[in-house]
């Protein structure tokens, strides 16, 4: 069974996500809000195998902010994967960032927020 870390602002995507990586019954999901290296602090305490970050406009949410708690996960839970979640649609340029940010090598995998729900399910499973 994978550890999840999911760190969604938007409380609707993030209860979607959660109830169906749960159905898919391969999850742990566990949720932590943003803020100043408590979300990678929380996977290392999980010992989580993947965080899911949504990047957008909101503070604590912003790419840097991310990217941030993505850096600092590396030092304290390497083996965690970072998967970066957004909008393509209404952020266009932050989901520009965030595949740079992939290129870069600053992230291991980005996902749009219109994927369905299985297809996100079976990419996190695949990981």
């Amino acid at each position: 069974m994978k550890r999840i870390m999911l760190n969604i602002h938007n409380c609707l995507m993030a209860v979607s996500i959660a109830n169906a990586l749960n159905q898919s019954g391969d999850f742990l999901v566990t949720s932590v809000p943003s803020g100043h290296g408590g979300v990678a602090e929380a996977c290392k305490q999980m010992s989580s195998d993947i965080l899911l970050m949504e990047s957008a406009y909101d503070i604590g949410t912003t790419l840097n902010d991310c990217l941030r708690e993505a850096e600092l996960l590396r030092d304290l839970c390497p083996q965690c994967k970072v998967i970066m979640l957004c909008d393509e649609n209404s952020v266009p340029e932050i989901a520009r960032q965030v595949m740079q940010a992939k290129k870069d090598g600053q992230i291991d995998d980005f996902v749009y927020s219109s994927v369905s729900e299985s297809y996100l399910t079976a990419l996190l499973s695949a990981i």
